[in-house]
């Protein structure tokens, strides 16, 4: 929203602990509003609410009907809008899970750096891939609550380091991916 930011960043300090989630608002991350923030900013969006009614009962000449369909059909608009925003996963991330996801592809470019070879050939399935990272990391080998991570989501770091690799072969429909192969010697 245009104005979270400039509200948020004119009433708290971002270097305080009552602050920190502004920062992270300001560096693209999520960090959910304090009460009295939420609060704060209901209030400006009913006076702007009722300002825009006001305006727009007067452009109407009095035709609150017109109004009155008008808010509804934005609401609409927005609410699928928003909704659109969720299920595409453009929402933004909290500070933790991007720090997660940092790790994880760092934690991949080990991996691919030691057992991944491209560039002489071969093939190889996304759950060879899949098998060897869970072996190389030992935290990754069964599933548990404090490293939690699915086959979905090495299949996309996967997938990222074969488009950084610029290798012209993406994965087939049935999990192959050309010119990459695991390197067996490679401890």
């Amino acid at each position: 929203n245009p104005l979270v930011k400039p509200v948020a960043n004119a009433l708290y300090d971002t270097n305080t602990k009552k602050g920190a989630w502004v920062k992270d608002r300001n560096e693209g991350l999520f960090a959910p509003f304090p009460a009295a923030f939420s609060i704060l900013m209901g209030v400006i969006f009913v006076l702007i609410g009722v300002f825009a009614d006001r305006a727009l009962l007067l452009l109407a000449e009095g035709d609150s009907n017109n109004v009155l369909q008008l808010a509804g059909v934005t609401l609409i608009g927005g609410a699928s809008i928003e909704l659109g925003r969720i299920a595409s996963g453009e929402k933004m991330k909290s500070r933790a899970d991007a720090e997660r996801d940092s790790n994880l592809a760092q934690e991949f470019e080990e991996f691919s750096s030691k057992k991944l070879i491209y560039g002489q050939g071969g093939d190889v399935h996304r759950s060879e891939v899949i098998k060897s990272f869970r072996r190389y990391f030992a935290k990754y080998r069964v599933e548990n609550d404090q490293y939690p991570l699915g086959d979905l989501e090495i299949e996309q770091l996967l997938r990222a380091w074969n488009k950084r690799m610029d290798n012209r072969e993406t994965m087939s429909s049935s999990g192959f991916i050309k010119n990459v192969k695991i390197n067996a010697q490679a401890e």
